[in-house]
This record gives structure tokens, C-alpha cells and sequence, in this order.
């Protein structure tokens, strides 16, 4: 058994669970931590930000694009502090990080001495934005709680994990064996629960089935297709989950979003019309379903990771506490080689409604349809979009057309603004070869504009549209919508061509569709981190129009 300190025994384990990427940034407690991480630098590449909560956007963004849990390093107090609106975005987003943090020495932990950086309670700082947290006391147990944490992942509902090692154990030696991967449990769904379920859905005349955000994780999106195709069921998608089902698919109904900052949507009635409703991996957000008068049928088979959420804010007539994707294919087995299908009159009634809700976007947001089309007309189909809490981003929820998965990422949990430019960033270091959008207003793009040096450094190359109205552009227009006061939503800004120019970055300012959509062409065929700055002195309806 090696002797090793407790810095490469964090590295080893790391490596150990296939991990070659990790965000984060250093300090005078982490030093042991990047001794070793210095050592085996060939192996996992150290992207180092500005800022912790930009590093662990960055982790989460990693982990949305890869399907692989995002890596964070932090230190002790302050910078572990920094990262928790991050990791409260990735729990209610339903996306896996692990978090390694450290803490103060072993005989200061909860003394009240206030050590450097001490934190009354770190440990229950983050117990309310991760699925599992644990502070490690010995160099030989490092190994196990890594298993641990990996194995959490490939079974539970995708959410952060933290790991805490007092900042003494990484310099200190011992005997470690570093544990090899132990294959997950995938939960299954109970035979009898699944045959009650599947009787269902075989015997339904108008099914549809609902995906929810685990399905970027739990996978098995050929299978939800087959399964659709079986069942000739259409298919709409729930918050956090554009672009699991292919949305030029005959059957896809697209987002199940509407009313508030979505506009008018037939979809959100006619599901209350069919007769079964499978859903797959969605918590159901009651902001975003019965909060908006999303109605569902009285029969809903409720499948997803977390059995607390099930009947939570829908009552549930068969409720499937397991993985997914685990479930669909339980549902493909059950049905043999038997063609289930539908009958001509809904298939009919489901392609005329795709029609309906197309032509209703044209007569809402027309010019705003037509300039996300235009830039859906000119990138790959691979392209992956980072996007903020932002009245362009909040158009393209049901404008811009994603027929992949793990190709649309948003801030659904939380709605915290500042998340699109460094998710961008960590979506374009896990799939480098796949272009990457970022999506941001100019307030939201501040949040985390210190992370264009974190890209320079390490060649991290998203094309960056902000969206410029010298404004919180939502925020005002709640203001004008309910008559009140306008007060603190207009902006001050740097000139944000000169920003970027003072990294050496390349910037492009346009004032029409036209120009957004060649901007775009040329940045994706160029390849290189570029800013668009989208100037709408009077707002994104209006600049669609130019």
C-alpha cells in the first residue's frame, strides 16, 4: 500500500473515477491539493477562474454538456462561500458537481478561534444545496468517500456532492489504496409497478408523455424515441429538458411552457384533453406547470430518480421511483415486437396542433420567431447554448429549434442571472469540437465577466451574444406591466467591444437580424472566443424588427 499525502490521495481517487477536468481556484489551504494535482497535470487539466461561483457555473455546464459529474475545488470560508449560488443552481437543476473543499485545521473545527477563514458551520452551509455532504477525517478514508460520491451519482437524482478535508490532512502523509469505480445500482422500476403502467399506456387512445431535466443525465433518448414512436405518442418537454426529444420531430409538441414570460401556448390545455400522461424524469415545478395552468390528465404515471417529488404537485395513478431510462426500456421489453400506435384522428390532431402552436408564435413573436430561426439556419446541429434569465433566452425557449441532447442549458432551478457565460465555457471544455453559444444580458453577463481572463488563459473559445439594452430588461418591463415606479432597472455600462478588445478578444456590434445572424455564421466558422453585442436601446421585440 503507497504512502501518500493526503493532496495526491484526493488526485488519485479523482483519477481513479475518471475525472481529467477540474474548475476551481487556488489558495494558501489548497497548496498540498496543487502539489499533487501539479504531478499528474498530464492526466487532469486545472481550468483556474476568477471567481468560485464562476467556476462552479463552470462545472455545471461541464457536466449538462458531458453527461459526467463537473468538478469544483474551492478553500475553506470565503471561496467555498462563493460557490454556493453555483451549487443551489445545479440541486434544483437537477446537475451533478462534486465539490472538493477544504476546511480549517482538524484541531480548529468548530472551536470558534477564528482560524484563518474559519466558517461557524461550512459543513451546514452547503447541506441545503447538495444531495450529500461529509467532512473527511483521516488521509485513509479519501478514497472511500470518492467511491461514494460516484456511486450517489450513477444512482440518485443528479445534485451536488461536497467533500471537505481539513486543510491539514492534504500535506500529511499515510498508507492510501486508491479504490477503482464501483459500478452504480441503477434503480429499476418495480416489475409490478412498471406492468400496472404499462397497461396503461397500451390501452390509452390520446397518450403523451412528459420529459423532465433527469433525462440529460439519466440518458436514453434513442429509447424515448422508440418508445413515442411505438406508442404514437407526442412528446413535450418540461423545464430543463429542451432538446431530449428532437424538436423537428413529427411527434415532438415542443416546450410545455407558457403564459408570464412564455406567451400564449395551445399546448398547455390540450394536455388536459388526453387520457394518459407519462412522465419521465420531471419533478413537475409548480412555477412552471400548475403555477401557469399547465393541466395534465387524471392518469399520470410519474417516473423520476426522486420518489418525494411524485404526486407532489399532481396527483399520480402510478407512481415509478427509478432511473428513466431504466424504465423506458423496461416499457420496450413489455411491448415485444407489438406495434402499438395511435389512430389516423389523433395523429392528424397532433400534427395540426404543431402547426398551431407555430403559427400562434408567428402571430405573437413573430419577428422574434424569425430571428432565432435565422440563426438556427446558419449554425450546426450540434451547437450547445448557454443561456441567462433574459427576455432574448426566454424567447428562445420555444423560438429556437434543439434537436439534441445535453444542447440547451438554462438556470431553470433557481433562475439566478450570471450563470450563461461561464456555463458556456465549461460546455466548451467537455465537448471542444461542438460550437458554443452564450446567451446573456448586459446586466447578467456582468455577474461573471471576470471569467474572460479564465478563457484567454486557457483558450476556452464560446462566441459570446450579449444582449444590450442598459437595462434589467425583465425587471423593467414587470415594472411598466403592474404600473409601478421605474426605479433601479436601468444600466451603466462599459463599453463592452473595448472589454473584450483589452483581453484580445474580437468583438462585432450589431443593430439588425441581419447582422446578428452573419455574426453568428462567421464566429461559429471561425472558431474563436468572439463577442456580439446585440444593441436594443428599445428592448429585443423591437430590435427583431430591424
Amino acid at each position: 500500500m503507497p504512502q501518500m499525502t493526503g493532496g495526491q490521495a484526493v488526485v488519485a481517487s479523482l483519477q481513479a473515477q475518471g475525472v481529467d477536468t477540474v474548475f476551481g481556484i487556488i489558495s494558501v489551504h489548497t497548496l498540498d491539493l496543487f502539489d499533487a494535482l501539479f504531478d499528474r497535470q498530464d492526466d487532469v487539466r486545472f481550468i483556474g477562474g476568477r471567481l468560485e461561483l464562476g467556476c462552479g457555473y463552470m462545472a455545471d455546464g461541464y457536466s449538462r454538456a458531458t453527461g459526467k459529474p463537473g468538478v469544483l475545488l474551492t478553500s475553506t470560508g470565503p471561496g467555498a462561500a462563493d460557490s454556493v449560488g453555483a451549487m443551489g443552481e445545479a440541486y434544483f437543476s437537477a446537475s451533478s458537481i462534486l465539490q472538493v473543499t477544504t476546511n480549517v485545521e482538524t484541531e480548529f473545527i468548530g472551536s470558534g478561534k477564528m482560524a484563518t477563514h474559519e466558517t461557524k458551520d461550512q459543513l451546514g452551509m452547503f447541506a441545503a444545496v447538495t444531495d450529500w455532504n461529509a467532512q473527511i477525517g483521516q488521509i485513509e478514508s479519501i478514497p472511500d468517500h470518492f467511491v461514494e460520491a460516484f456511486v450517489r451519482f450513477g444512482e440518485r437524482r443528479p445534485r451536488p456532492i461536497e467533500l471537505e478535508v481539513p486543510t491539514d490532512l492534504l500535506g500529511q502523509q499515510a498508507d492510501v489504496e486508491v479504490l477503482q469505480p464501483r459500478d452504480p445500482d441503477v434503480p429499476q422500476g418495480d416489475p409490478v409497478q412498471v406492468e400496472r403502467a404499462w397497461n396503461l399506456l397500451r390501452n390509452a387512445k390520446r397518450p403523451v408523455i412528459f420529459l423532465g431535466e433527469e433525462i440529460h443525465t439519466t440518458g436514453g433518448a434513442d429509447d424515448i424515441i422508440q418508445l413515442a414512436e411505438r406508442l404514437g405518442a407526442p412528446v413535450v418537454t418540461g423545464d430543463g429538458a429542451k432538446g431530449t426529444f428532437p424538436e423537428n420531430h413529427p411527434l415532438s409538441l415542443g416546450m410545455a411552457l407558457g403564459n408570464r414570460i412564455w406567451g400564449q401556448n395551445p399546448v398547455l390545455d390540450w394536455l388536459g384533453e388526453c387520457d394518459v400522461a407519462l412522465v419521465l424524469g420531471s419533478n413537475l415545478p409548480y412555477r412552471s406547470t400548475s403555477g401557469v395552468g399547465l393541466k395534465l390528465p387524471e392518469k399520470i404515471i410519474h417516473v423520476m430518480l426522486d420518489g418525494d417529488y411524485i404526486g407532489r404537485n399532481y396527483e399520480t395513478e402510478v407512481g415509478i421511483p427509478a432511473n428513466s431510462g431504466a424504465v423506458v426500456r423496461q416499457f420496450l421489453s413489455a411491448a415485444g415486437n407489438t406495434d402499438i400506435g395511435s389512430t389516423d384522428e389523433y395523429r392528424n390532431e397532433v400534427a395540426a396542433l404543431k402547426e398551431q402552436i407555430h403559427s400562434g408564435l408567428q402571430e405573437q413573436w413573430g419577428p422574434e420567431l424569425k430571428a432565432w430561426e435565422s440563426i438556427r439556419s446558419v449554425i450546426p446541429d450540434d451547437t450547445i447554448f448557454a443561456l441567462d434569465a433574459t427576455i432574448p433566452a426566454n424567447r428562445a425557449v420555444r423560438c429556437l429549434q434543439m434537436n439534441q441532447p445535453r444542447s440547451y442549458m438554462y438556470p431553470h432551478g433557481w433562475a439566478g442571472l450570471g450563470f450563461a457565460y461561464p456555463a458556456s465555457m465549461g460546455a466548451k471544455v467537455g465537448r471542444p469540437d461542438s460550437p458554443v453559444i452564450c446567451v446573456s444580458g448586459d446586466g447578467g453577463f456582468q455577474y461573471n465577466a471576470q471569467e474572460l481572463g479564465t478563457a484567454v488563459q486557457y483558450g476556452i473559445n464560446p462566441i459570446v451574444m450579449v444582449f444590450n439594452d442598459s437595462a434589467w430588461g425583465v425587471l423593467k418591463g414587470y415594472q411598466r406591466d403592474r404600473g409601478s415606479k421605474p426605479m433601479a432597472t436601468d444600466l451603466v455600462n462599459p463599453d463592452f467591444v473595448k472589454l473584450f478588445d483589452s483581453y484580445g478578444i474580437g468583438g462585432t456590434r450589431v443593430h439588425s437580424v441581419a447582422e446578428m445572424t452573419r455574426a453568428v455564421q462567421d464566429a461559429v466558422a471561425a472558431d474563436k472566443i468572439h463577442l456580439i453585442e446585440v444593441v436594443m436601446p428599445d428592448g429585443f421585440p423591437a430590435f427583431c424588427k430591424n
